[in-house]
């Protein structure tokens, strides 16, 4: 069986469920989109999954969130960070005082019987740049200094917050999903990584979504669906498309 009837007989028979999560591109703040959305919706989303770079300092993720779960309080809220979302301490904080909205980094989650699994952050070189070998292989382990130490009292790079360590790829690889949302791109994209694709392939997922290069480069990703092993979907700034991978809201095209 080829890629595209195995992926074709999972949307056919999951169809009802996919069409009730929804995934957002990085949203940078930007809120309304989803909220126009959920008025505008003939299928209301049971689950919003928000593919990272939230980027808030001001105010904690659950008060942003408010204006949702007013509009229907059974709406799940799931999410990963983005490198922006660790642009300062702040940023990190704020986004993770987020009420019951669940962080699904490192993670696989039910959602709807369908299973999807989380990879926040993004490579970072001072970490790990594919395809070189890793220098720290874990958040807990950057975080102390590795072989250096912090002085006076300073801490260490947030950035180190939001990188992609081959310790929690390698932890989460060991499970299985039906969808990997991503921040950064698998290989399909121009500045993706193949780390990505053997992660996707290891959780035998049937579709990836990605945010973080601010592009949607869906149609090109099909061309490339039997040598991937899964379909690739791109997320825009602020679009939001459904586990099918059909369009709710087309997202910014500048940015």
């Amino acid at each position: 069986m080829t890629i595209e009837q195995k992926v074709g007989e999972f949307d056919q028979q999951k169809a009802e469920a996919l069409r009730r999560i929804w995934f957002v591109g990085d949203v940078h703040g930007e809120f309304k989109y989803v909220a126009r959305s959920l008025m505008a919706a003939e299928v209301q989303p049971s689950w919003i999954v928000f593919a990272g770079d939230i980027d808030i300092s001001h105010k904690p993720f659950r008060q942003l969130l408010e204006p949702i779960k007013r509009w229907d309080p059974a709406i799940h809220i799931a999410f990963i960070p983005g490198n922006h979302d660790a642009d300062s301490y702040e940023h990190w904080e704020m986004l993770h005082d987020s009420g019951d909205a669940i962080s699904i980094h490192g993670q696989v989650m039910e959602m709807e019987g369908i299973r999807v699994a989380g990879l926040g952050g993004h490579f970072v070189g001072r970490v790990w740049m594919p395809p070189s070998e890793p220098l720290f292989r874990s958040r807990e382990e950057a975080l102390r200094g590795g072989t250096f130490r912090y002085r006076d009292g300073q801490r260490p790079s947030p950035t180190y917050l939001s990188a992609i360590y081959a310790a929690e790829v390698g932890r989460l690889s060991q499970r299985r999903a039906d969808i990997l949302v991503t921040h950064e791109a698998p290989s399909c994209h121009p500045h993706g990584h193949t780390e990505l694709d053997m992660l996707a392939r290891s959780l035998q997922a049937q579709r990836m979504f990605h945010g973080h290069h601010h592009d949607d480069r869906t149609a090109a990703y099909s061309l490339q669906r039997e040598q991937l092993g899964f379909d690739a979907i791109g997320l825009r700034v602020c679009s939001i498309k459904n586990g099918l991978g059909e369009v709710i809201f087309v997202g910014e095209k500048n940015w």
